[in-house]
């Protein structure tokens, strides 16, 4: 008791010191007013008497009183009177209070207690230690816009923070809207050493265009710090992405409420109010009004939540709008015009344009493919069985046809069965009861709205799509085709918008911005479920953020859809009847069976050719057969291209990729932001299709209580981002999961026009010529991919990896890519390498010992041992030719050369010496004279060529051996001839 005194008298000495006692009064008890000191150590507190600040010094205060409990707070609608007897009192008229907690709806300016926090966020993957650290993230920072608070996501990461400390357990509720996938919302409450309070983290999903989601996270006694962040990590360069809006921040479980708050303008209460009800159109009310006070109803107007009446202007033509009434009996229609609700413009003023009359009757267009007109319904759809093309009454389908059904709609005489049209705003001001979209003819337009930037949406509901009659164009199979033509005219920064349901939420597919030219759009189907597609159209002034607070919004800006059509559906009305080759049942025509073509000529069912495949069992003609790429075969039913993980190159050399088939995990480089926040970007892929696909989950959601299942992306290739948990109990967050490769298109190796590639995604290049590579492509097109992602993995041989192997991602690109739109990988791996044959071994002969010899064989190091080669080999020594060394290989022909070069020799020396033989053998036989007397000589011999001239009657064989007997009968060696008489020489 006496330490709870001391404290008191404590806070009244530091009080009472902070007065100059020499330029103030002295206090009398009217000038004392009560607080509460701090919670002591048993949980109580005292209540003190405190002069008011600046108005006297001294005095006598009042006693202490012990105080109420820490822990006690009012009901909604009560206050705690601490001057009086410390009873909970009920507020007055034109006052609330949530009896112990705060409400924040007006945010014409950062609410007290509120902090912005905002700083450049650098996705680089190293820092350079450069970075601008006097970056301005002005553009990217939280600021209050009224009815709610918001903050554009760009190159800087913002955070809005706000400390409550609760004396009992509470909550925190707020709604917010956050329609752009590009960048994250985080919500995060920690306590006083900065840790994450029990499961209080929340990744917040996206919501619809204009939508607000609400989030209510449970609160413990003590210090909360709430976050609410914003990453812009995923936001392009030199790009920023749409609002993220927060309003209606509730907390609950804080101290006592001393007095009640005031109601805000534009809205009253009564008595014993927890909170404050906005007033109703054409009435407005002051800031803590009991009621709300009418406008004069001839001259001024308001919309609801006013706090002041506007005067109304003078009608002109941007106060109405046309359409076109529904056909009648007669098939006439008229041009109508209705004002635009609640009409706020005076007809009774001069100069006002009043409401034009009804056109005269003309004659209505036909109806829409797949209908017919009806007295007192208009046009409806043809029954089951039969067609027409909406000029004419149904009929049914002839012989051997079924009517191909679908949803086609160019004719706009009144909104079709399975539209829709509502306008909703971001304030809580209400859109006019007759805004959205409107038939007009030949098109649907927008009509005019009122309300704080309104989205007029425009909703299509098709029940489904027939699952036969599946369509490919190569890539990606698809049941059915979505087309229409749309046109915007703008006076700024319009927006059209398109969704679709298909994935299991509404998920942008296309954005136009600006006026845009008549043009048209084709979105492709990829299941069979129902779905639902949204138009969403904003007009100019509502997508930018005004801090002044002043709004400018195009009331001329208008969006037209031209026509739409739907494909293959289960449903609807057909605009013509299509041949069936195998006749047809009550569900359409028999398909053929897998593989084959209906023949245009004969209607008949055909084969497609080998290694060729198709998708549909309806098609026609041999044309929507398509080839499969290199390195692939057809399935089973020919209706998918794949790999069975084997793979045989252009040198015959086989591969067998098996081993690498299981979906594969990779991990990129560390990602910050300038405050430490991390981050990575996870890749997944699935080699060959034999075993099941890559899937990249987002588990950021903040309805884990409606979506059981984590939002998934399943492909050859995909790519998610995460973030690490906080805690070390948490998971880890991923979101974002992205295709970016729904098929695998070819197997290439020896590919040098990658070359480039590799150098510009610092690969090495050496051993380019041996890689394999797998060719993925996804068919989501975006803005900077128009032909889609692509995918190379590029698989290298490497006998130092075990296993998997290694998986590289480009040292000199972010995030596994170089432009954008092609992602590179490379894959190192032992089973990357060839399958060995037997030529790659090499064999060494031993020497032949008694009769036999040793066979060694040596393993090749850069291929696969499939089935392991003996390492030694013994048999009986032969002969064989492959079994002679090489060196005696290379000496025999040698010496055998050399012995048939001498005999060759041999033979021309003996032809020379049988010419010299008989030169001398005629040189004698021709010598004249006696005995001692020399003959007369012309010359030495023959001349030349004489010898040709000689013929020779007995063989040479003959004549030696009648030679060799002369000499051996005479001894001379020659054969003995008769000199003719020669005529002296003198």
């Amino acid at each position: 008791m006496r330490r709870g005194y001391h404290i008191a008298f404590c806070l009244i000495l530091a009080v009472s010191e902070q007065v100059f006692s020499d330029d103030l009064p002295t206090c009398h008890p009217n000038d004392f007013h009560y607080e509460y000191t701090e919670c002591d150590s048993e949980g109580g507190r005292w209540r003190v008497s405190v002069p008011k600040p600046g108005t006297c010094t001294g005095g006598a205060p009042n006693a202490p009183v012990r105080g109420k409990d820490c822990k006690f707070t009012c009901e909604p609608g009560y206050f705690l009177d601490v001057a009086g007897n410390q009873t909970c009192m009920p507020c007055a008229e034109g006052k609330y209070s949530l009896g112990g907690g705060a409400r924040f709806n007006n945010w014409n300016s950062l609410p007290k207690g509120f902090t912005v926090i905002s700083e450049k966020f650098d996705s680089h993957w190293f820092d350079d230690g450069d970075a601008d650290t006097d970056y301005n993230c002005t553009k990217s920072a939280w600021h209050p816009d009224g009815d709610y608070i918001a903050v554009t996501p760009g190159e800087c990461a913002s955070s809005l923070i706000y400390s409550a400390i609760l004396v009992k357990p509470g909550r925190v509720s707020f709604e917010y809207q956050h329609s752009d996938d590009e960048s994250i919302f985080r919500f995060v409450v920690q306590n006083d050493q900065c840790q994450t309070v029990g499961d209080t983290s929340e990744w917040l999903d996206t919501t619809g265009e204009g939508s607000w989601n609400t989030v209510s996270v449970e609160l413990t006694t003590g210090l909360n710090m709430m976050y609410w962040k914003t990453i812009g990590a995923l936001v392009e360069d030199d790009e920023t992405g749409k609002p993220i809006r927060l309003r209606k921040v509730e907390i609950t479980g804080v101290a006592f409420t001393s007095e009640c708050t005031d109601c805000e303008m534009g809205t009253y209460s009564k008595e014993k109010s927890s909170h404050c009800t906005p007033c109703p159109p054409n009435t407005y009310a002051l800031q803590g009004s009991a009621e709300c006070a009418p406008c004069e109803q001839n001259t001024h107007y308001s919309e609801a939540g006013a706090s002041q009446c506007i005067e109304r202007p003078v009608c002109t033509e941007q106060d109405f709008y046309s359409f076109q009434s529904p056909c009648d009996e007669d098939k006439k229609t008229r041009k109508l015009y209705k004002w635009v609700e609640p009409q706020i413009c005076r007809t009774d003023l001069p100069d006002a344009v009043p409401l034009p009359d009804p056109s005269q009757p003309e004659a209505c267009p036909p109806c829409n493919p797949g209908m017919q007109f009806v007295n007192g319904s208009g046009c409806v759809f043809c029954p089951a069985g039969q067609f027409s093309d909406g000029s004419e009454p149904c009929q049914d389908c002839p012989v051997s046809t079924s009517p191909q059904y679908g949803l086609e709609y160019k004719w706009w005489n009144s909104l079709p069965v399975n539209f829709t049209s509502t306008c909703i705003t971001l304030s809580e001001a209400n859109c006019t009861t007759n805004a959205g979209w409107v038939p007009s003819g030949n098109f649907l337009r927008t009509s005019h709205s009122r309300g704080r930037s309104a989205y007029m949406i425009l909703s299509m509901e098709v029940p489904g799509f027939v699952s036969n009659k599946v369509q490919s164009e190569g890539k990606d199979a698809y049941y059915g085709v979505v087309t229409f033509q749309l046109e915007t005219i703008c006076e700024g920064d319009c927006e059209l918008v398109f969704l679709s349901n298909e994935s299991g939420r509404s998920l942008v597919l296309k954005e136009w911005a600006g006026s845009q030219n008549k043009q048209q759009f084709v979105y492709q189907v990829r299941n069979t479920s129902a779905l639902i597609m949204t138009w969403a159209f904003q007009q100019s002034g509502a997508l930018s953020l005004d801090h002044s607070g002043n709004e400018h919004v195009g009331r001329d800006d208008v969006a037209k859809i031209y026509s739409v059509k739907v494909t293959n559906t289960v449903s609807g009305g057909a605009g013509v009847c299509e041949q069936c080759p195998r006749g047809g049942d009550q569900f359409g025509c028999i398909p053929c069976p897998d593989g084959h073509y209906i023949d245009e000529n004969s209607t008949d069912c055909l084969p497609c050719p080998l290694n060729t495949i198709i998708t549909s069992n309806h098609a026609w003609g041999e044309k929507s057969c398509k080839p499969c790429g290199p390195g692939l075969l057809p399935d089973t039913r020919g209706k998918e291209c794949m790999s069975n993980c084997r793979y045989v190159d252009k040198s015959r050399r086989k591969y067998e990729l098996s081993d690498l088939s299981a979906p594969q995990e990779v991990l990129g480089n560390p990602l910050f932001t300038s405050s430490g926040t991390q981050f990575y970007r996870l890749f997944r892929l699935s080699l060959c299709n034999v075993n099941q696909k890559a899937t990249c989950h987002k588990n950021v959601s903040i309805a884990r209580e409606f979506f059981h299942e984590s939002t998934t992306v399943t492909s050859m290739v995909c790519q998610s981002t995460v973030l690490p948990s906080d805690s070390t109990k948490g998971a880890a967050a991923s979101t974002q999961p992205v295709s970016l490769g729904n098929n695998l298109m070819k197997i290439v190796s020896n590919d040098t026009g990658l070359l480039e590639l590799y150098r510009k995604a610092g690969f090495d290049e050496e051993g380019i010529e041996d890689d394999i590579q797998f060719h993925y492509e996804g068919s989501a097109v975006t803005p900077a991919c128009r032909d889609g992602r692509k995918t190379i993995v590029s698989l290298r041989c490497d006998i130092t990896e075990d296993g998997n192997g290694t998986i590289d991602l480009p040292s000199k690109c972010n995030d596994g890519t170089c432009d954008g739109c092609t992602f590179i990988f490379l894959w190192r791996s032992l089973h990357a390498c060839p399958l060995c044959r037997k030529e790659d071994y090499d064999v060494i002969i031993g020497e032949c010992v008694d009769g036999q010899q040793t066979i060694h064989y040596i393993p090749p190091k850069h291929c696969i041992m499939k089935n392991k080669q003996k390492d030694t080999e013994v048999q009986k020594c032969t002969m064989k030719f492959s079994a002679i060394p090489f060196p005696v290989k290379i000496a025999v022909p040698v010496i055998i050369g050399v012995g048939v070069l001498l005999v060759i020799l041999l033979i021309y020396c003996w032809q020379k010496n049988k010419k010299l033989e008989y030169k001398y053998i005629k040189l004698v036989e021709t010598a004249g004279g006696q005995d001692g007397e020399l003959p007369g000589v012309d010359s030495c011999g023959l001349e030349d060529g004489e010898d040709d001239d000689v013929e020779f009657k007995e063989s040479r064989g003959r004549k030696f051996f009648k030679r060799f007997k002369s000499k051996k009968d005479e001894e001379n060696p020659f054969e003995a001839v008769r000199l003719q008489e020669k005529t002296p020489l003198t």
